[in-house]
């Protein structure tokens, strides 16, 4: 999720970006987008000496129940051979984009503090992950920012969780006002939410504060966001990343996190990015991934299976699926068909993901909405509560 756009049962996962309150009106504004250069270095880069993928097994199904007969189970989702505008035209001479936003002071290495020792392993409940679901970033121009309207068509569609973004590195913690109107009116419509932002690592102590301090929030009746997740991306995003940084941040969240989940929002572990993103080194500190699969011109079964197997070996996966046309940034230009959307959802549980979700509520179209809708997490064959 990077410049412009990109950002997470029946379980779902929404994810609503909102910035500030200003004049009793929520506004709202996502400030990132992958550009096309990172998506296709994560996709074509060479294998070289990169951990082969673990195999893909079908997840043990769930018990029978005592007197229900159970449906049968669908039979599994073709490939998508043919995807329309594969391979995108190059893009035409345009002037270079600005660089991304910095902070102003970079923290160095030597003057970092010893971050906390990976926590004890337990067990948490990652009911809140399971499942279909759908990011917002513009709350203002979704349902015309109307959390009734949004509860509404969450729950028609088959999702019951929202992911809020609630801070940043230039901002720090903003969410709270905007939290106080969505988090009880979202919670009396059996929504769960999970608050989120993005981290740069210039400073990792100052971006685990802001963090922290989200986790911290409570609402004037008492209720707080049922998670965590930190969108931790990379140099293409203004981001310096590390294991050293990434770790140091995470570990000071997970302090406050209590039995809540902490997330990390990763980019997809493609052969590239598997053998370079400190994927394990962060394993110890959360509780599950959500990779960002968009797909583009890759099979998105294949893009999809590859995610959760490699991930799965480290901790839960949530992938993230393509919703958008990704000729704004040079790269497909064409939106996913039905069929890519259903195939990604049918990938994801049949590999065993916890849940999974879409990047972006805006820019789905009528198609894509009705095949999210129509597709049913099934326990039957999913292993996941539905």
């Amino acid at each position: 999720m990077g410049g412009r756009r990109r950002a997470l049962i029946g379980a779902a996962v929404v994810v609503i970006s909102v910035d500030v309150v200003a004049a009793g009106l929520i506004t709202a504004r996502h400030l990132r987008s992958h550009p096309t250069s990172e998506r296709a270095a994560a996709a074509d880069a060479p294998a070289a000496s990169t951990p082969a993928p673990a195999p893909v097994s079908a997840p043990e199904p769930a018990p029978p129940v005592p007197g229900v007969t159970p449906a049968p189970e669908p039979a599994p989702s073709a490939p998508v051979t043919a995807l329309a505008g594969c391979p995108p035209p190059p893009p035409p001479p345009h002037p270079a984009p600005p660089p991304p936003w910095r902070p102003a002071v970079l923290v160095p290495d030597a003057a970092l503090p010893s971050g906390p020792a990976p926590p004890a392993q337990v067990t948490r409940d990652l009911s809140a992950l399971w499942g279909k679901g759908m990011w917002i970033w513009k709350l203002p121009a979704t349902e015309g920012g109307d959390v009734a309207a949004i509860a509404s068509r969450a729950r028609s569609t088959g999702l019951h969780q929202l992911w809020v973004r609630v801070g940043d590195s230039r901002d720090g913690f903003y969410g709270g006002p905007a939290l106080e109107a969505l988090v009880p009116a979202l919670h009396r419509a059996g929504l769960a939410v999970i608050g989120w932002g993005f981290p740069y690592l210039w400073d990792p102590a100052g971006d685990a504060a802001w963090s922290r301090a989200a986790l911290q929030w409570r609402s004037r009746g008492g209720e707080a966001l049922d998670g965590f997740s930190a969108d931790i991306e990379g140099p293409p995003e203004g981001v310096v990343l590390s294991a050293r940084r990434a770790t140091l941040y995470l570990g000071m969240v997970r302090q406050v996190a209590g039995d809540r989940p902490l997330v990390a929002t990763v980019y997809r572990p493609s052969d590239h990015q598997w053998g370079s993103y400190p994927y394990a080194a962060m394993a110890p500190y959360v509780d599950a991934f959500a990779p960002m699969v968009y797909w583009g011109c890759v099979e998105p079964g294949e893009a999809t299976a590859q995610a959760v197997s490699r991930l799965a070996t480290l901790r839960p996966v949530h992938p993230i699926g393509q919703a958008y046309n990704m000729a704004g940034d040079y790269g497909r230009p064409a939106s996913p068909s039905p069929a890519e959307t259903r195939r990604f959802l049918d990938v994801s549980l049949r590999s065993g993901a916890t849940g999974a979700s879409f990047w972006d509520w805006q820019e789905m179209t009528g198609p894509e909405w009705s095949a999210l809708t129509a597709f049913e997490w099934r326990v039957t064959y999913g292993g996941r509560a539905s």
